[in-house]
């Protein structure tokens, strides 16, 4: 039988062509001994890209966790009218569903394999310190401690109960070693302190380099250390700070959520997109913003099955991932356009109609600059004012949501909301903020929603908690 979570695969070799960064361009070529790979401080760079590789694989954060699977159960997209749809039994929540069995078998192994890898290099990285150049040693140990703690973390989000729900219930393994043993299943309690912990440590590892320049296809800003380059696209010291706000927040400690989030908006490494980098660069993942991303080879291809049509032809109408137009429909709903949405910039920019049929245009692979392609961002800036708005008191937390709607180009809200409407305007601006991003789920999860909007069906753990692969089951037995 096999676990996953313990096969170790390195896929080591990146392509590098003249002019263009590794991280730009991660494409794996072959497999690496990891004797020969641990052999220098370049085969365990080798050996990360290798992780962000697996993770940006369509499994993970390049298809399901991201733009499809994760949107498809917030009832993001129409394929729930569509029997034929290859998203419709998932829109359902039928997760006995042989297809959606294997989509939540791929995740759950893709994710440990990824772990694997990462604690492989843990496991070296120590007796091989004298190996890297100054400051990168920590700074590659932070990376992969603080990857351990971030896929852990969304593990739990998936496959565990949410914490308000019951923190004590079994949900996952924490595998921090590399061995055939069966690993036991962790409460969800335990595992969100580990995942705390160990984002602490790898903050703590990050430190000595916090600097993040997304004007990085200036080649002015490169340095000759690689490994300081395209901090945005590795787990950075600032991804570490906001996923400890995001963790620290769904085990109910708004006191140090709070103050992640607020390390996260006033550290200056970060802008809101403006609408002229969309218009001119065609930044339409707002790089700006961006506090983590994964940089995912020949995106466009799988971009264009889900979001492009052909002129006003719907195509492909049992894969896309679409709403339809007008009439009150999801998407005039979550933009507010009978309220004046219109003028949001997530809203104008973001999207495209064919005939009848919005087409989210988030991922369109249509830059001339390479350097705006290819790019998945797993963590932005806006999430933090709404972590901090949610950790605030009503006055405060307003103050929060409209620096982020003034950047949209909304008006702001009113003072006077209490806590309940505060929280549905944080719901909303989730909603329009992150659309195919596979945050949304979780939020509904994170407050135990027994709503979901766009569904009359009742939300509950059936729905929140994903079942152990069958395999994983039978092997723990």
């Amino acid at each position: 039988m096999k676990k996953t979570h313990y096969l170790i695969i390195f896929l080591g070799i990146i392509l590098i062509t003249p002019g263009c960064n590794k991280w730009l361009d991660t494409r794996p070529q072959t497999l690496v001994a990891p004797d020969k790979l641990f052999s220098t401080e370049s085969g365990f760079e080798d050996a990360m890209y290798g992780v962000y590789t697996i993770m940006a694989s369509s499994s993970l954060y390049g298809d399901q966790l991201t733009m499809s699977f994760l949107d498809v159960l917030a009832q993001q997209y129409s394929c729930q009218s569509n029997p034929a749809h290859r998203f419709y039994q998932a829109a359902l929540y039928n997760y006995q569903d042989a297809v959606v069995k294997t989509r939540i078998d791929n995740v759950w192994d893709s994710m440990y394999h990824a772990i694997a890898n990462v604690n492989n290099i843990l496991q070296q990285i120590d007796a091989n310190k004298d190996l890297f150049q100054p400051g990168n040693y920590e700074l590659m140990k932070g990376e992969a401690i603080g990857l351990r703690a971030f896929m852990h973390f969304d593990l739990l989000r998936l496959f565990g109960a949410s914490y308000v729900s019951d923190p004590s219930r079994p949900a996952i393994p924490y595998v921090k070693t590399v061995s055939g043993n069966v690993t036991p299943l962790l409460t969800v309690s335990q595992v969100l302190d580990s995942v705390i912990s160990e984002l602490t440590l790898a903050d703590s590892l990050l430190a000595g380099y916090k600097t993040v320049n997304y004007n990085y296809y200036d080649a002015s800003n490169q340095s000759q250390n690689d490994w300081l380059n395209h901090r945005q696209n590795h787990f950075n010291y600032w991804a570490a700070e906001a996923t400890l706000a995001r963790a620290c927040l769904y085990k109910g400690d708004k006191t140090r959520a709070l103050l992640h989030a607020n390390n996260v908006i006033h550290s200056g490494m970060f802008d809101f997109q403006t609408p002229e980098r969309i218009s001119n660069l065609q930044d339409r993942t707002f790089i700006p913003e961006q506090v983590f991303a994964l940089s995912k080879f020949n995106l466009r291809a799988q971009v264009d099955l889900y979001f492009k049509s052909t002129g006003t032809v719907n195509i492909n109408v049992n894969q896309q991932l679409t709403n339809t137009y007008g009439n009150g429909g999801v998407i005039d709903q979550i933009y507010e356009i009978s309220s004046g949405g219109v003028s949001d910039i997530r809203y104008a920019r973001l999207w495209d109609l064919g005939g009848a049929i919005y087409f989210c245009t988030k991922f369109w692979q249509v830059s001339v600059n390479p350097i705006y392609n290819n790019l998945v961002p797993l963590i932005r800036l806006p999430e933090m004012y709404y972590i901090a708005a949610e950790c605030s008191d009503p006055s405060t937390a307003i103050g929060y949501l409209n620096t982020v709607r003034h950047q949209r180009g909304l008006s702001d809200l009113s003072d006077g909301m209490d806590k309940a409407e505060v929280q549905y305007e944080i719901l909303k601006e989730y909603q329009k903020e992150f659309y195919a991003e596979g945050q949304l789920f979780y939020y509904y999860k994170r407050i135990n929603s027994s709503q979901i909007r766009f569904t009359a069906v009742t939300a509950s753990d059936k729905i929140y908690v994903l079942p152990l692969p069958d395999a994983e089951l039978q092997y723990r037995n």
